[in-house]
């Protein structure tokens, strides 16, 4: 037993040894400059059996002023659960935590920090709500500004910190008041997926209180954050990647305010239905066409259609993630802006008919989306044997023996229309179809 108390001693000495300067509230080292209003969405991935899955999305807005420096994280998992949303207040100049609020879904938490620290923590399961009341050691960052901390330092080749932190959510009452320790930074390389190649510090930072280390690829010239990788308890390894969200070579400008409103301040419809034709006639039985009896095949109930305004922004977008023709390459999708997502409309097919609805539209032009899997009549033909002719005896010629195969084939449809509302009040009719 005493050679493993030992050990852990002797592991948690080698890690503080490695932070060769403390870096306190206030602290001029401190680059104040590279701390800017930004917008950074990551896409959360898990490494999990071998194989990367996309789990969720992770945003942080960033606002700094002469006053404070606010930031604003919201995690949302694809599994519906709700997000967990964090807001930090801190000073400007010393960086010291003013006020702190999470809230997951099961627990809502608020704290402000002076002298003391108040607030209080509400389990929404057990409907307790636990008032906070706690003597506010200084010269301590919250545990949640020291990532956005770590882009404004000097950062170098084997540059060690030591960054003491207050973490409310340790677990015990020993260990709130603790450090992150920067144990390691040496220059590395991202890619990108729009932007390319990015020239990053890796800084390598160890919590005391998780006993977790976690790495930050922050770019060199302009703090940038690219990406965040650690492994949790299950060993999954964790990646938030930057989406490049902010990547824009486009052309237009898009205008949230003026696109919102072309779909939800008008009082135009467009009614439609969905459906595939099949043109192609089938072989018989002799050689006799038989005409295929379900050439109009509906969209099922509950197809998505997809409409999106057509404005000069959403166009040139469109036709830059269309796929290069005779090109074997598909460039990734390039993203939307924030706010985008809200322009865009999603509707269902709600009969055995393929009918859709959209309303509150105003005048211009829309691109109306689907797809789904329809079934295509198709037949082969088969030589199964020859028969010969003799004239007088003699060979003259033979014809071959054939049998034909009719069977269905399953299709996927995918359907695309410019659609165009000329005046206000206007119902438009419109079909959406494939046809073969």
């Amino acid at each position: 037993m005493k050679k493993i108390i030992l050990s852990i001693t002797i592991c948690l000495f080698t890690i503080d040894s490695f932070a060769q300067i403390t870096i306190l509230p206030g602290d001029k080292i401190i680059n104040k400059s590279l701390l800017k209003f930004a917008i950074t969405n990551m896409d959360y991935t898990k490494k999990i059996d071998g194989n990367i899955r996309l789990v969720g999305k992770y945003e942080i807005a960033l606002k700094y002023d002469n006053n404070t420096l606010e930031v604003y994280t919201t995690l949302k998992n694809n599994d519906n659960s709700f997000p967990k949303l964090m807001h930090l207040v801190a000073d400007a100049t010393s960086f010291k935590p003013i006020s702190l609020q999470s809230y997951n879904g099961d627990r809502k938490l608020e704290l402000k920090f002076s002298n003391e620290i108040t607030g209080f923590q509400e389990e929404r399961g057990s409907k307790t709500k636990t008032a906070i009341n706690e003597k506010m050691k200084d010269g301590y960052f919250d545990i949640n500004s020291y990532p956005y901390i770590l882009s404004a330092l000097p950062l170098a080749d084997g540059f060690k910190a030591k960054i003491p932190v207050y973490n409310y959510d340790a677990t015990s009452e020993d260990e709130k008041y603790t450090a992150v320790i920067i144990i390691d930074v040496k220059s590395d390389v991202h890619h990108a997926t729009f932007t390319g190649n990015h020239n990053v510090w890796r800084v390598v930072v160890f919590d005391k209180s998780t006993q977790k280390t976690t790495s930050y690829f922050i770019e060199k010239n302009t703090g940038k954050l690219w990406k965040i990788l650690y492994s949790n308890e299950e060993g999954e390894l964790n990646v938030f990647t930057n989406n490049e969200s902010d990547y824009n070579p486009l052309k237009n400008k898009f205008d949230k305010e003026a696109t919102l409103n072309l779909v939800t301040k008008g009082k135009s419809v467009i009614k439609g239905e969905a459906f595939a034709r099949d043109n192609k006639n089938s072989i018989g039985v002799l050689g006799v066409k038989v005409l295929n009896t379900d050439k109009k095949q509906f969209a099922e109930k509950g197809t998505k259609i997809i409409l999106t305004p057509y404005t000069p922004y959403f166009e040139e977008w469109n036709k830059a993630n269309e796929p290069k023709k005779n090109s074997l390459y598909t460039p990734p999708t390039l993203p939307l802006p924030k706010g985008a997502e809200l322009c865009v409309l999603e509707s269902t097919v709600i009969d055995d008919k393929g009918h859709f609805e959209f309303s509150n539209l105003m005048p211009g032009k829309y691109l109306l989306t689907t797809a789904f899997d329809f079934s295509h009549a198709a037949s082969t033909t088969s030589v199964i044997g020859y028969n010969d002719y003799y004239t007088d005896g003699y060979y003259s010629g033979s014809s071959a023996i054939t049998t034909t195969e009719h069977y269905n084939m399953n299709i996927n449809a995918n359907i695309k229309k410019i659609v165009e509302i000329t005046k206000d009040g206007e119902i438009v009719i419109v079909k959406i179809k494939k046809s073969l």
